[in-house]
């Protein structure tokens, strides 16, 4: 073997640095392939190898041979990078135990299907781009490749890390990007600076390569503590690394590797596709004939509406587009191999066994070179012709003549990420603007780190027909007016899982007024049945029910109270009804089911005695009478399912001639809920950022959080007001449910159109999963069971008892393995998911456009499975969220008597524990301000339970703060040390130990404010008679009259439906 092979050319150099100073530039690299042939060598200076570039397919080929060559970066641009990225994915040397660790680890959540259930995250940071460009001034210039790289880094971020970077709300780089940027520039200097040089000349460039490497590593870290902190997890890159193991040994990635690997996706993942991104839009700017033929398949496919995800396999000729940019411009525009380390031959012969390759030596493969290899792709292979990359085209191309992804084993792992991500901007910069170069006279320079990218590239864009920026927002929210968008509040697709034998359906509206989210779900759950019921259901809130009433179609209101007022979203139909006259409903069919708590007897079941007392008196005929649940028995969904299956649907068979045969199979529907996040909180809603993140509970005691949001633009509230978010299911809980059912986790189900959706998406994001199961639910599962023990102990279960130990269906379904309870039905159990609501606990006075919450974490163990902990998905959702992250959010406004008096001067008492603090917190800061502008505000006693003065006393510093200032006076009530609150364990017991000092507040007409559970209000209310009795001299039944009769303005936080 020796004696075979002729020596590689190679071009004179200068003394010491060799080649050093020309091989960085491609034109030099190109003269020389022109020059020596396909294969040649360069000299980097004394004292490093030189290095083989090849320039040809058919060498390309042989170098991709992975049984005699392997990537292993020890010289170049990559094996300087290995100073911060080490033996992460892209820079580990052949044969390093982590390489194999990280990408068996990986990926599972780089698969296609993972990367489908990705779609939502990168269109919304696409469509953020979109937005800022159409917003700019028409002719503005576009600094397209800035911009790109703020996508591309927010997307990675978001996608993998769950982690929002928001590059677009800043003018400046991200910090992360400028350290990079400088990091990978110098690095490729370092590759052709003999090290000497780079030692002893250039100091300062390697003090800030160790500050880049710094800052970088310490932003990977953040990201990690936080995600490791946090209690949901959600299935991502980063999650992957830190929960999961190697399925071959067993092993976890060590704590280092993880940093290295975080690291080298934001740098490898963001950086080569912001450049394709950047090339392609200048390949489309300077071929007219070309976006022609995109915007055509673009127009076909997507059309006028919005982008979805089934939709992006559709663009084959966008998707060709893609693939010859990356022929032309392949941003990392090579690859570097060498001999593998356990191949026993050394050397080797290459290009017809002309070439020897010994050990050690580095094959550099120039793609921007092999990629217009005209042996392969003819005469025009410097044309930009997309076409050549078609399918039928692109399958036929020899073998490894296109390889911008690397290659084999070690080739890109996030392909199928970055040919999503820029498929989805392509399709949607076709379809919104047209583009031209801002400067006409621009050639194109291409700009080189270890990457590639377009210099100084920047276009003009403009809107194409008609669009404006706020027409295109709508288009890419989802393609609602503003008007469809309030009247048809939840936009749903039915995604059938059972085919039924279809008859005649009738129409029936169904209307809720929902604050909680408890009448809302008792909605969708009784449309979800109608179809088997032979009813074709429109689920609406009442107020955009307002003048559907009608003869034709029956209507069924599901209303709650609040206080005797109606939900926000029926104000404007019980106003409405309230002023109606004569018999303007006559012939109508109407129905009512109350939500209501018996803790409000004054109240109780107001609202919905209201509506249907005026619909009789309006001429409407009952179909029954009205369903009424309470609160207090944690039975409204028994309540509901007994009065919808016993009366509303025979009453509704019976009116309307009804027949449902027997061999009708209901039809189980997934409600899939366009737009979730936005549209359920539409009302008044937009999307919140968080400011500030923090525990406030010593890690003993019950945990509770402060949570600071910078609200949307023109969203309002006042002190004593809620939020209202939509949080998501815990991982871990979903995992339960397709471990239970056997599921995939890449299951998915589609609809009649063919639109697939996740299943796991659809249970983490859409459904409640511990809601508690009904006697329906039971006897269901009860059917599914074989005859045995089992079913007989389930069958003697006492409703009593899963109600009591809130036992959801999926806790029984655990419990009794037995059943055979289809997935299906399961699902078909489960309500949407709903909005939950917390007390703001700051006032608009201290920052108009930002507001706090402080709340109780709540978990409890399984009862199913009791090894196991879920915990609430509301309170553990927001204590997962970190500063930039963002939520929807809407305010909903507390009862009227629930804010601060109009007269600032009247004394006001507070009594609370624990988390119910929260709205007198707004209070207090409130009043605050006002004394620091110089209005005269009244006294104001604050009572405050909690279990410890030193665990869990929440905000002591601002407490006293303000006692100091003369704002407060506080008395606590310590439940585990009594002894540091004068013997007080409860507020009640406080409230009546300092008596003396409330009446005189109350002589002055002053407004007393309780917030917290049923046993605080029992507690003070009975303390408040108590006080009264003595004071008056009267009995306990007197002043028990006298505190029905009084005014007395309570605040309930119904945690029990987190």
């Amino acid at each position: 073997m020796s004696n075979r092979g002729t020596e590689i050319p190679k071009p004179p150099g200068w003394p010491i640095i060799g080649n050093a100073l020309e091989v960085s530039n491609q034109g030099y690299v190109k003269r020389l392939a022109a020059q020596y042939g396909s294969i040649f060598k360069v000299s980097l200076g004394t004292g490093t190898p030189d290095r083989i570039i090849i320039s040809s397919v058919e060498l390309l080929n042989e170098i991709c041979d992975e049984k005699r060559f392997a990537k292993n970066p020890t010289a170049g641009g990559l094996a300087q990078v290995r100073n911060l990225t080490g033996d992460g994915l892209f820079t580990a040397l052949d044969g390093e135990e982590n390489w194999g660790l990280a990408h068996r680890t990986l990926m599972p959540v780089l698969g296609p299907v993972a990367i489908g259930d990705m779609f939502d995250d990168m269109h919304e940071i696409a469509s953020q781009m979109v937005l800022k460009w159409a917003r700019q001034e028409e002719g503005a210039k576009i600094t397209a490749t800035e911009d790109f790289t703020r996508l591309t880094l927010d997307t990675l971020a978001l996608c993998t890390m769950d982690t929002r970077f928001n590059s677009f709300y800043s003018e400046t780089s991200h910090a992360f990007v400028t350290a990079m940027n400088s990091f990978l520039l110098e690095s490729g200097n370092r590759a052709v600076r003999p090290s000497l040089v780079t030692d002893y000349i250039y100091t300062k460039r390697t003090q800030q390569y160790a500050k880049d490497m710094e800052l970088m590593q310490d932003i990977a870290k953040r990201v990690i503590a936080r995600r490791r902190a946090a209690p949901i997890r959600k299935r991502d890159l980063v999650d992957a690394m830190i929960h999961e193991c190697d399925p071959k040994t067993g092993k976890h990635l060590p704590e280092d590797n993880i940093i290295k690997n975080m690291i080298t996706f934001l740098i490898a993942g963001h950086e080569t596709t912001s450049g394709l991104l950047s090339f392609l839009l200048y390949c489309l700017v300077t071929h007219p004939d070309i976006v022609k033929k995109a915007r055509e398949e673009v127009s076909a496919v997507v059309g006028k509406g919005p982008l979805s995800s089934s939709m992006t396999s559709k663009l084959p000729y966008v998707t060709a587009v893609i693939r010859e940019t990356l022929r032309l411009y392949p941003t990392a525009p090579a690859f570097t191999v060498q001999l593998r380390n356990d191949l026993a031959e050394n050397p080797v012969l290459i290009g017809k066994e002309q070439y020897k390759i010994r050990k050690g030596e580095s094959l550099i493969a120039s793609l921007s070179l092999i990629h217009r290899d005209r042996a392969v792709y003819g005469d025009d292979a410097e044309t930009f012709r997309p076409e050549r990359m078609l399918d039928e085209h692109f399958n036929k191309l020899p073998r490894n003549s296109w390889k911008p992804f690397g290659n084999g084993a070690r080739g890109c792992i996030g392909r199928a990420f970055a040919m999503q991500e820029s498929t989805i901007v392509a399709a949607l910069l076709l379809q919104n603007f047209d583009f031209e170069l801002f400067d006409p006279n621009y050639t194109l320079e291409v700009k080189k780190t270890l990457t590639v990218k377009p210099k100084d590239f920047n276009v003009r864009a403009r809107l194409r027909d008609g669009l404006t920026p706020g027409t295109l927002q709508r288009r890419l929210l989802g393609g609602l007016s503003s008007t469809r968008r309030t009247n048809l509040i939840e936009e749903r697709t039915s995604m059938t899982i059972k085919n039924i034998q279809r008859y005649d359906l009738k129409d029936l509206l169904i209307c809720y007024g929902s604050n909680a989210g408890t009448c809302q779900t008792l909605a969708h759950v009784l449309s979800r049945n109608s179809s088997s019921h032979g009813f074709r259901a429109q689920v609406l809130p009442m107020d955009n029910a307002m003048e559907l009433v009608s003869t034709e179609i029956p209507i069924v209101i599901i209303t709650a109270s609040y206080e005797g007022e109606p939900p926000d979203n029926a104000v404007k139909f019980v106003k409405w009804i309230g002023h109606l006259t004569e018999s303007p409903f006559a012939g109508c069919h109407h129905a009512v089911f109350g939500c209501g708590n018996r803790d409000w007897a004054d109240t109780f079941q107001k609202i919905p005695s209201i509506v249907d007392d005026t619909f009789k008196r309006c001429g409407s005929s009952p179909l029954v009478v009205r369903g009424v649940s309470d609160a207090t028995d944690n039975n409204i969904f028994n309540e509901f399912d007994r009065w919808a299956d016993q009366s509303l649907w025979p009453a509704l068979a019976k009116v309307y001639h009804i027949e449902v045969r027997e061999d009708t199979v209901s039809e189980i529907a997934l409600d899939i809920i366009q737009n979730t996040r936005a549209t359920v909180l539409l009302q008044g809603g937009g999307q919140a950022m968080v400011q500030e993140a923090r525990v406030l509970t010593a890690p003993s005691e019950p945990q509770k959080n402060h949570l600071k949001v910078r609200l949307p633009l023109g969203m309002a509230y006042e002190s004593g007001d809620r939020l209202a978010i939509l949080p998501v299911n815990l991982d871990a809980r979903v995992k339960d449910v397709m471990t239970r059912f056997g599921l995939a986790v890449d299951a998915r189900v589609a609809n009649s159109e063919k639109c697939e959706q996740s299943v796991y998406t659809y249970l983490r994001e859409y459904v409640e999963l511990s809601q508690i199961a009904t006697e329906k639910n039971v006897h269901a599962i009860v059917q599914s069971m074989p005859e045995g023990s089992d079913q007989k102990e389930l069958m003697t279960m006492s409703p009593n008892t899963i109600i009591t130990q809130k036992m959801s269906v999926l806790d029984i379904l655990q419990k009794f393995p037995s059943a055979a309870l289809p997935f299906t039905d399961y699902i078909a159990m489960l309500p949407p998911l709903h909005a939950r609501q917390y007390s703001i606990s700051s006032s608009p006075l201290a920052g108009a456009d930002t507001c706090t919450l402080t709340f109780t974490v709540l978990g409890t163990k399984s009862v199913g499975n009791p090894c196991a902990v879920y915990l609430g998905a509301g309170s553990n959702y927001l204590a997962s969220l970190r500063p930039n992250d963002r939520l929807w959010v809407s305010v909903r406004p507390a009862p009227r008597a629930f804010h601060l008096p109009e007269d600032p001067s009247t004394p006001i008492v507070m009594i609370c524990a624990g988390s119910g603090l929260a709205p007198f917190m707004g209070f207090i800061q409130e009043r605050m301000k006002m004394m620091e502008q110089g209005v005269l505000v009244g006294p104001a006693m604050l009572f405050v339970g909690c279990r410890h003065p030193e665990r869990d006393l929440l905000y002591e510093s601002d407490l006293q703060t303000w006692v100091k200032k003369d704002v407060i006076d506080v008395k606590y009530a310590f439940s585990r040390a009594p002894e540091r609150s004068d013997g007080c364990r409860y507020v009640q017991d406080r409230l009546w130990k300092d008596r003396d000092l409330v009446i005189p507040l109350f002589k002055r007409a002053g407004k007393l404010f309780v917030c917290g559970d049923t046993k605080v209000l029992d507690g003070v209310g009975k303390a408040v008679v108590k006080t009264y009795a003595a004071r008056k001299g009267v009995s306990m039944e007197e002043a028990q009259a006298w505190f029905k009769a009084s005014t007395l303005t309570v605040e309930r936080h119904f945690e029990i439906f987190d």
